[in-house]
């Protein structure tokens, strides 16, 4: 759902691009926190399966998720910039649409990482 939500960021301008940033911004830490509760909480349940699931999917699990970790984390830095540059009062056409391209990624890399670990027979 993220990317619909930031790609209204690219028709926003001044206080309402402002405020609409920092709504991204917080949506974004909240989906951070939420990766790390996930990556903690399915390392633990994976040591707790019996027949342990084989290495690469464990190994395309993780890079799925680290995928994820890194294409966030760069996007709140563009998203830093792009309050930066508003209130400089430059164009934000670029960082918007680096905000959207990341958060497509992201949102791919999610699908991807969803579909893999609900179904370890994939990759055994």
């Amino acid at each position: 759902m993220f990317p619909f939500i930031a790609g209204r960021a690219a028709s926003l301008s001044g206080a309402a691009l402002q405020g609409f940033a920092g709504l991204l911004s917080s949506l974004n830490r909240v989906g951070q926190f939420a990766l790390i509760v996930a990556f903690l909480t399915g390392g633990a349940m994976v040591s707790q399966i019996d027949p342990m699931p084989s290495g690469l999917w464990m190994g395309v699990a993780v890079v799925l998720l680290l995928i994820v970790g890194a294409v966030t984390g760069m996007m709140g830095s563009r998203i830093k910039k792009l309050v930066k540059n508003s209130q400089a009062g430059q164009s934000t056409s670029e960082d918007a649409g680096k905000i959207k391209s990341f958060s497509w990624i992201a949102a791919i890399a999610v699908v991807l990482a969803i579909l893999i670990m609900t179904n370890p027979q994939i990759l055994s």
